[in-house]
């Protein structure tokens, strides 16, 4: 009775532990599902290197319930890796060990080509390869002497490019664009910015909250009162009156196509002629897109504004600063250099260097003094 009462006890105490351990093996594993869980909420393609591939290869091998188990990459993929191994262990093995493809011709004979296509760029390979067999016994397939001979420089395209037409014509280039700024009370202003290519200078500045077609019209004829470019170059902007199809307008008895009511006005009214630039090309317009962004970084981003008036003064400020003082690196030189500047180079070594805020300290213009 005492023997039956110890084995009774000795096997309740190995189901207890038994399912103690089952109990914290299954709080374990629901633990850690848990971890890969989130772990594969936060990182959308884990990184497998490849002997984690060839492990899950292994185990789909051997094992009946891995599908059940894989958290990380669907079982489809698995198949997958599997598949590509076996297709890349078979095509290792029928590579042929020769190399194929036309074996690589002597080395001097590539230097005679080159030799005689430099100096002759025009000849063919057709023409080289008799040449070679003619003078020196050389017999080679023209398509092996076209991959060796000195290429010929790619010909310049029939018409002039967009870069070097702005290039070539940049003293008498304007162009403008328009950016928006709103204030501290939530009022939008249009800002008009009209610059000269060549230079780089502000040519003239406007606000307003309506930019219709008339106004425009006014603000060209201000900015150009001194004088005027050859060309002015625009995006498509709805507010110009795009005409849907180009039309055909004289200037100076040469006649130009005009895209908009604002070029046809220009090419009438101002002889100007017009340029938009293409559908979604800002690069088109570069110079005046940098201005802009420029203007942005440099001023409208650092300052809340009550008004137009506030606005108004804060830009001619800025004008002043951006065409007289601040250096340009696309140019190596200020667009319009001060008139005391030279006096202060004169002070090189010697002077005492002084500044001079500028929109309140936003930027400083430098002097040296004696």
């Amino acid at each position: 009775m005492k023997v039956l009462l110890e084995v009774a006890i000795l096997i309740s105490l190995n189901l207890f532990l038994f399912g103690y351990v089952q109990r914290k093996m299954a709080i374990l594993i629901i633990a850690q599902r848990n971890q890969l869980i989130v772990l594969q909420r936060s990182v959308k393609k884990p990184k497998l290197k490849e002997q984690d591939r060839l492990l899950w290869m292994f185990l789909a091998r051997i094992w009946a319930d891995w599908k059940e188990h894989l958290i990380i990459v669907k079982p489809e993929t698995v198949i997958r890796w599997h598949r590509r191994t076996f297709k890349d262990y078979w095509r290792k093995l029928s590579k042929p060990k020769n190399k194929v493809g036309r074996p690589r011709i002597i080395k001097e004979h590539i230097e005679f080509i080159r030799r005689i296509s430099t100096d002759h760029p025009n000849y063919s390979g057709r023409h080289i390869a008799g040449m070679l067999k003619e003078l020196f016994g050389v017999e080679h397939a023209p398509s092996t002497v076209d991959r060796y001979r000195t290429k010929l420089p790619r010909p310049p395209l029939g018409n002039q490019q967009w870069s070097t037409f702005l290039k070539n014509h940049a003293s008498v280039i304007w162009s403008f664009d328009f950016c928006v700024q709103p204030t501290l009370f939530f009022s939008q202003f249009y800002i008009l910015i009209i610059m000269e290519l060549e230079s780089r200078r502000i040519v003239y500045l406007a606000v307003t909250m309506h930019p219709t077609l008339e106004w425009l019209k006014q603000q060209i004829r201000n900015a150009t009162w001194d004088g005027q470019p050859r060309f002015l170059i625009h995006d498509n902007d709805a507010k110009f009156g795009q005409l849907g199809k180009p039309i055909a307008a004289k200037l100076k008895g040469k006649s130009v196509s005009c895209r908009s009511s604002l070029d046809v006005w220009l090419v009438k009214t101002m002889q100007i002629q017009g340029l938009s630039t293409p559908y979604h090309a800002p690069n088109a317009n570069a110079f005046c897109e940098r201005l802009i962004g420029t203007l942005r970084r440099e001023c409208l981003d650092h300052m809340l504004f009550l008004n137009e008036r506030h606005l108004t003064r804060v830009l001619r400020e800025y004008q002043v600063f951006y065409n007289h003082e601040r250096y340009h690196q696309g140019i190596k030189r200020i667009p319009v250099p001060a008139k005391d500047i030279e006096k202060s180079r004169n002070l090189a070594g010697r002077g005492k260097l002084v500044s001079k805020p500028v929109l309140n300290g936003l930027h400083h213009s430098y002097r040296l003094a004696a």
